[in-house]
């Protein structure tokens, strides 16, 4: 048997995971019935998905080319996720997860109104990947999932929001976590809504980069820090108003 030299594992993929890539599912795969095992499984599965998206592109990242850089069958992925869109959100929750744990961390005590929103700005303009899955979220990745699959996800952001909500009081102590948590989502849904218009296929981007219409093409680097800044003093514009009020 020929064994093909190209390489059929990354990220410290073991050999056996890659092996059914040369002769179909077999018994080594079907072991992996432990936690750990499967555990371990996914997280080889999730790392190839992520280099297929890094390679060749979110509408290019299919199930064939995952299960083919992982070094298994297709249908050896439905053991440990149910859809294509799963692993995406796997991957958009793992970004999250690592973005505001950085942010905890990161925050020790006051900030001005305009460190923070460009701190806020910064954690997303360095997670490109991020900032593409989460624009795809609601058009796309929360579909072809269960309702059980779908409420995890949405605990497992809502407890991210929280943490993100937390960090922020610890930086504007005058905040409630009702307005840090204002701030948070009105940050992520501009951040969603401005990365595909500031990264558009190939034949719009061709267009938009014509002299009529390159003066209307967004930045995303510049949009990013300007609407954070907007948002978070316009947010403490209201808490300041709202601390005046209490005398």
């Amino acid at each position: 048997m020929v064994v093909n030299k190209r390489p059929t594992f990354r990220y410290g993929l073991c050999l056996s995971f890659a092996r059914p890539r040369l002769w179909g599912m077999n018994q080594t795969f079907q072991r992996a019935r432990s936690p750990e095992h499967k555990e371990a499984r996914r997280t080889a599965i999730l790392e190839a998905a992520s280099v297929v998206l890094e390679r060749d592109g979110f509408h290019e990242t299919s199930l064939n080319a995952i299960a083919q850089e992982a070094g298994v069958v297709k249908s050896g992925l439905y053991r440990y996720f149910e859809s294509r869109e799963e692993i995406l959100l796997e991957l958009a929750l793992t970004d999250v997860t690592e973005v505001v744990t950085s942010l905890r961390e990161s925050i020790t005590g006051p900030m001005s109104v305009d460190e923070l929103a460009a701190h806020m700005a910064q954690g997303f303009l360095s997670r490109p990947r991020l900032c593409l899955l989460i624009s795809r979220m609601s058009t796309v990745l929360e579909h072809n999932i269960t309702a059980d699959t779908l409420r995890g996800v949405k605990r497992r952001l809502n407890d991210c929001s929280q943490v993100a909500g937390e960090a922020l009081c610890v930086a504007r102590p005058d905040w409630t976590p009702q307005e840090a948590y204002s701030g948070v989502m009105m940050l992520h849904t501009h951040v969603s809504g401005v990365y595909p218009m500031a990264h558009p296929p190939a034949h719009l981007a061709e267009v938009m980069s014509e002299p009529e219409f390159e003066a209307t093409s967004p930045r995303f680097e510049d949009i990013v820090p300007r609407a954070a800044l907007a948002i978070f003093r316009g947010i403490d514009s209201m808490v300041q108003d709202r601390l005046a009020a209490q005398g």
